[in-house]
């Protein structure tokens, strides 16, 4: 905490004579309460658990501060890019360290009681699997996200750079299972949503060698029919390290 407040108090300080910071938008690889002022839980990353994000940095910068799942910030920029719809229920699915989850309902991002809603990534996968960051075992995320590509670099293919992985490995046993996986973890979402749109993305998706067309297949494969498998509009997203801050910069636009 005491790193990122000296970043943004440095960032602030050093804008240039007469622009004005009015508000900050941060997004965090977490579970964000419903409120939207405390980072609840962080499986992927040790240090943001039951933190109170939001009166700590308001009352360090002095701006209004807003904070919000990263993938849901990422929609937001995804969402301007591609002129979707904000009218109707709308889903993004970020496949990074972990499976990131934006579900969109006329426009509003869906939270749920507790802030935990689309936690697609924690549904349970395989009955007694491997331990997730979550707690549980066999979640999602453990066999679909770039946890397990990590570590089947480490046990498989060690000494191989990952981001050669699907280029090397495409037809290999455990890659193909792999996009079997995360085709059930989006066609979940489809049959219980029945979404207006679907966007895809996030570092893993967007790897060199990535089979896209394979994974699409999978999805419709795994889809009810014939709807809405028949209806499906899928979006894939370019992955760029900034689109997170420009989906950022739309999101504090519209609450500021």
């Amino acid at each position: 905490m005491e790193n990122l407040i000296s970043f943004l108090k440095d960032y602030i300080r050093e804008l240039p004579e007469g622009k004005k910071v009015s508000a900050a938008a941060i997004g965090f690889p977490s579970t964000i309460n419903r409120a939207r002022d405390t980072v609840m839980q962080s499986p992927n990353l040790a240090g943001l658990d039951n933190v109170p994000l939001k009166a700590m940095l308001e009352e360090e910068l002095g701006i209004k501060v807003l904070i919000e799942k990263d993938v849901n910030l990422l929609y937001c920029h995804d969402r301007k890019v591609l002129n979707l719809s904000r009218k109707g229920v709308h889903i993004g699915i970020y496949f990074g360290t972990g499976i990131g989850n934006a579900i969109f309902i006329d426009g509003k991002p869906l939270t749920g009681k507790d802030g935990a809603a689309g936690e697609i990534g924690h549904i349970p996968l395989v009955p007694g699997g491997k331990l997730c960051g979550c707690g549980n075992r066999g979640c999602a995320e453990c066999y679909a996200g770039g946890k397990y590509l990590v570590e089947l670099i480490n046990t498989k293919y060690s000494g191989e750079p990952i981001s050669e992985l699907f280029v090397r490995h495409a037809e290999s046993p455990e890659i193909k299972e792999f996009v079997e996986n995360a085709a059930r973890v989006v066609a979940t979402e489809i049959n219980l949503l029945n979404p207006e749109t679907i966007v895809l993305g996030g570092g893993v998706l967007n790897m060199k060698g990535f089979p896209t067309k394979l994974l699409e297949e999978k999805i419709r494969n795994c889809s009810r029919k014939p709807y809405p498998e028949e209806s499906l509009e899928i979006y894939f997203s370019k992955d760029e390290v900034e689109n997170g801050v420009r989906g950022a910069v739309e999101y504090a636009r519209e609450r500021s």
